[in-house]
């Protein structure tokens, strides 16, 4: 069996704040392998997009301190890159998609000129060479390991467009734009030499989606990350991402570590899937095999949620008690106070570990942390 693409090994993070400590993620491990798409998938606050940040080092630290664990990506654990190298790794090898386009776009950029840059950077670091910004001509060497300081940013001048150079270290301005074409065209967009010209708010937010997914894949990554891509779309436009993604994830040959807290996304789009709670990953497996048989409670009450034709009239099954304090997390499992299921040995330490429930599907099995998880198919 071939290395996986990603494995991140007993991780723990917290957030330092003038409370105390967070504890947002507990000794978080899972491995995806190339051409998968795994899932991620819990309530608000559970973790998920912390998890997807600390992969690709985009936390600022602090307040956010990594206590433990490694995050191996392409068999090099990221925790020991130093900071200064990691652009080098983003884009490049890890692509990234966040919840709000609107928010990651430039509005006093055009699009060309946003999706141009994405293109160019890829090529240098492909070159090996240094990487040019929007601020100023020269722009600032990300190969060294000083990082500019804000003041350095800020007394560049902001050029009107990104207009390549000339020569050999850049190709002419008619090639890069057709390449500009050729990545909106990639994900589907109609009459791309139209949006070219456009800034981020006249587009519709489906529009935005796709630039973002555009200048993601520009950078030809091994590993994309999307957060939450869909969260901000209406129905209609949530399924044509989730399409688009699809079809693009063969034509571009990429795999994907998709974040959602919603469970019919998830079951369309993924091939495995990781339930999270309070900033533990509480079960893990198959989609088809954890979704038809799980193994916590917490997921089998995530399921229950859901509504369907079938289920008689009246209020939607619902769990006891709330969501722990970050700060003050219970002793033993961590979803011991509101488990049905939940005995003496739920209460002291040590918390169950994510281990294999000796099921069919893909290699690891379907993995769960409940000390009781062959009782869990019984409750209602």
């Amino acid at each position: 069996m071939t290395e996986p693409l990603l494995k991140v090994e007993k991780l723990t993070l917290d957030y330092e704040t003038r409370g105390g400590n967070v504890r947002a993620l507990r000794d978080v491990s899972f491995s995806m392998r190339s051409g998968r798409v795994l899932g991620i998938v819990g309530e608000t606050g559970c973790g998920k997009s912390t998890l997807a940040h600390a992969i690709a080092r985009l936390l600022p630290e602090p307040p956010a301190r990594v206590r433990s664990g490694s995050i191996e990506f392409q068999g090099a654990d990221l925790l020991k890159v130093p900071k200064w190298k990691m652009p080098a790794i983003r884009g490049t090898g890890i692509g990234m998609i966040f919840q709000e386009p609107i928010n990651s776009l430039n509005p006093a950029y055009r699009i060309y000129d946003q999706v141009a840059e994405a293109v160019r950077i890829r090529r240098l670091r492909k070159a090996g060479r240094r990487t040019t910004s929007v601020f100023g001509d020269e722009g600032f060497d990300y190969s060294r390991p000083r990082l500019p300081t804000a003041s350095e940013v800020l007394s560049k001048p902001v050029r009107a467009s990104i207009v390549p150079r000339r020569g050999p270290d850049f190709a002419s301005a008619k090639a890069l734009r057709r390449e500009v074409l050729d990545c909106l065209r990639l994900v589907r967009i109609n009459d791309p030499e139209t949006i070219l010209d456009l800034y981020p708010h006249e587009l519709s937010g489906g529009m935005r989606q796709r630039i973002m997914i555009a200048i993601a894949l520009s950078g030809h990554p091994s590993l994309l990350i999307a957060d939450e891509p869909t969260s901000a779309l209406d129905v209609t436009i949530q399924a044509q991402m989730l399409t688009l993604m699809k079809e693009l994830m063969d034509e571009v040959q990429t795999s994907i570590l998709f974040i959602s807290h919603d469970l019919a996304v998830i079951a369309e789009m993924t091939d495995d899937v990781g339930v999270m709670y309070a900033g533990n990953l509480v079960e893990m497996g198959p989609v088809a095999e954890v979704f038809e048989s799980p193994r916590h409670p917490y997921t089998k009450a995530l399921l229950r949620s859901i509504p369907t034709k079938r289920k008689a009239d009246g209020p939607l099954p619902s769990l006891p008690g709330s969501v722990p304090n970050l700060l003050k997390l219970p002793t033993g499992c961590v979803f011991h106070p509101r488990c049905p299921l939940a005995r003496g040995v739920c209460r002291e330490p040590p918390s169950p570990e994510l281990v294999s429930q000796e099921g069919p599907g893909t290699p690891g099995g379907h993995l769960a942390a409940c000390f009781f998880s062959d009782e869990v198919s019984g409750l209602p």
